[in-house]
């Protein structure tokens, strides 16, 4: 290979003049960057605010930099990756070597990987999930930096010899074209002069063929491990989608702005307080879902849009009295008729069809939490519980959540309006009884609280996973008590993989919804269509 590189293939100044390095002019002095995308001065400041006292991430970068100079780089290019509406990449030429050869296909895995879509569904213009799914993404790359460096054929700092190789070809090509010039300028020939661009000739093509072999070497090496290397990239984009899911979760499960992903002192913290309880994040994946179909109920929740014209009728409002009405007002013919049909209130005017409320009793919600409810029934458990708490609260209504188990274990929460705060909601969405299954216990509270708390016109959602049989006593003592303060029992049975186990809340629901038969979030479409 040495022998071949220095081997020289002009011999005479005619072999340069009519070989195509003639016409070789000065390089472009341009310095390379390792940024594969550019990025706006905004996007800029908002990772600069992002990044601020992010010292584990800065640790990631100081380390993996130590293997490669390009990593920092590629940090900021995968949040822009993530982050950016229209990513636009920066020309090819301009690219150090390790931007070139590792981080590009780095970045275009990224974008090929089959959890693409789903992660820039999430993350694009959203500051606070790109930045930790990006964050994710750097924190195991680096972790598989020198397998990915193997893979790309990076390794025995393969890539620094092909930079060191391609800024010495720049050189060797600058002093060649140097001497051409100078070769131009004189108006003799000069032997001397000739020799020396034959050799500079000689060396530049030397280097071309270096820098060639060598990148062919790590090319070859790039496409015999491009299936290992697709694989690595997906398995840390994968994870970057779980992180980027987890901060839309949070967020959208228990700030008073869910659409509002940015980062903030609010923000940040409900991250950092929500992650280290298992049991908080388990009702985010369905709290945050749930307030959404609330809100979506909300806007929909008018027997007719507010405002619409729809009909015409008799009044004296000039607002919306019709044109034809008005215009009697342009004539002094018709303005004594015009007054006379606005004292009478006979003004053809359009009618419009107002807002109906539904459902606008208290809200009393039973949640077993016997020992098999534990886990997933649990967590969707209290994020149906926590969106009841929401929709009372919207509507200035009070809620109780009573938590029960084995007879005589129960603990109730009171929400008044605008009088409980985020550690309250946070306290009661972290208790859980872990005890047996008696549905005596928090009925007989429902009915204290109806009697002696306030929740006289509140109708009661009680769900459960499992089975009582209530004695026919105290059957008949509870239809009397529905008779008399005409409230309603909504059940709500967790028999998804156990069907058929509605038996014991026929006795005293009016209406039951069947986790086997009925989707959670129909179900909960179900609960806000009739509350909202």
């Amino acid at each position: 290979m040495k022998g071949e590189q220095m081997k020289k293939i002009h011999r005479k100044i005619d072999d340069v003049l009519h070989a195509p390095i003639s016409d070789l002019l000065p390089p472009d002095t341009m310095e390379k960057t390792d940024r594969v995308l550019r990025s706006t001065k905004l996007e800029d400041s908002i990772y600069t605010d992002l990044r601020a006292d992010d010292g584990s991430l800065d640790q990631v970068e100081q380390t993996a930099a130590e293997k490669l100079a390009s990593f920092p780089a590629l940090s900021r290019d995968v949040f822009q990756s993530f982050y950016s509406l229209l990513p636009r990449h920066n020309d090819e030429n301009t690219l150090s070597v390790a931007a070139r050869k590792f981080n590009a296909p780095i970045l275009e895995r990224i974008t090929q990987s089959e959890d693409f879509p789903t992660l820039k569904a999430i993350c694009e213009g959203r500051e606070l999930p790109a930045y930790e799914a990006a964050s994710e993404f750097i924190a195991r790359t680096a972790g598989e930096l020198d397998g990915l460096l193997s893979d790309l054929g990076g390794e025995n700092n393969a890539l620094n010899t092909l930079e060191k190789l391609e800024k010495g070809e720049e050189q060797a090509q600058r002093d060649l074209a140097g001497l051409l010039e100078r070769m131009q300028r004189c108006k003799e020939r000069d032997p001397q002069l000739e020799q020396s661009v034959v050799e500079a000739a000689n060396r530049a093509d030397s280097k071309q063929r270096q820098v060639e072999a060598v990148g062919k070497m790590i090319d070859a090496k790039a496409a015999k491990n491009k299936d290992d290397l697709t694989a690595s990239v997906a398995q840390a984009v994968s994870a970057a989608v779980e992180k980027a899911e987890e901060v839309r979760n949070i967020i959208g499960a228990w700030s008073d702005e869910p659409g509002k992903l940015e980062k903030n002192g609010v923000n940040t913290g409900l991250l950092d307080l929500v992650r280290k309880s298992d049991v908080l994040k388990d009702i985010s994946k369905y709290l945050g879902r749930f307030r959404e179909i609330f809100a979506q109920g909300k806007r929909n929740g008018y027997a007719y849009g507010r405002g619409e014209k729809y009909s015409l009728e008799l009044g004296c409002n000039l607002s919306r009295a019709l044109t034809s009405e008005l215009a009697m007002l342009a004539s002094s013919k018709t303005v004594p008729l015009f007054l006379q049909k606005y004292q009478r209130k006979q003004i053809k005017q359009y009618q419009r069809r107002e807002p109906i409320y539904k459902g606008m009793g208290d809200i009393i919600c039973c949640l077993d939490e016997s020992i098999s409810t534990a886990g997933d029934p649990a967590a969707w458990g209290k994020a149906v519980a926590l969106t009841l708490l929401e929709i009372a609260a919207g509507s200035g209504r009070s809620f109780a959540l009573v938590h029960f188990a084995s007879s005589g274990e129960f603990k109730t929460d009171l929400f008044w309006p605008g009088e409980y705060t985020m550690g309250d909601k946070l306290s009661a969405a972290e208790t859980f009884l872990n005890g047996g299954t008696d549905f005596q216990t928090p009925m007989e509270e429902a009915m204290r609280l109806m009697k002696a708390e306030g929740f006289e016109n509140a109708d009661i959602v009680f769900i459960t996973d499992g089975e009582c049989e209530l004695p026919q006593e105290y059957l008949d003592e509870l239809k009397q008590e529905q008779t008399a303060h005409r409230f309603k029992v909504t059940g709500i049975l967790l028999d998804k993989d156990e069907p058929n186990m509605d038996f014991s809340l026929k006795a005293f629901c009016q209406d039951i919804y069947r986790t086997s038969q009925l989707l959670g979030d129909d179900i909960v479409r179900e609960l806000v269509t009739k509350r909202v």
